[in-house]
């Protein structure tokens, strides 16, 4: 489960200075809370979207290829058999959409 902007931002370092024409400003606590504010929204969004997608590419790793698929279609036509239908049903119980 994504965790909250506050569990977050308690992991990251809070920025002390930034570059402004090659010189090296220090930044003020409202500009250094703004910037950390924005990585904890960022990573926040990102365990988002991998909650939400992650099956997708997990998917993908787990499938054959699509050579091995189509051979294992041919298979299947010559033999009678469910090789192929019985892999995907495995991809897709083994890595379930989430609710």
């Amino acid at each position: 489960m994504a965790q909250s902007i506050e569990e977050i931002k308690l992991g990251l370092e809070a920025p002390t200075n930034r570059i402004v024409n090659g010189v090296q400003v220090d930044l003020t606590s409202e500009e250094a809370d703004a910037i950390l504010n924005e990585w904890a929204e960022n990573e926040r969004a990102k365990q988002l979207d991998e909650e939400a997608n992650g099956y997708k590419v997990a998917r993908q790793e787990a499938y054959a290829s699509i050579q091995d698929q189509l051979d294992m279609q041919y298979w299947d036509n010559v033999n009678g058999t469910t090789t192929w239908k019985d892999h995907i049903a495995q991809v897709k119980s083994d890595n379930p959409k989430p609710s």
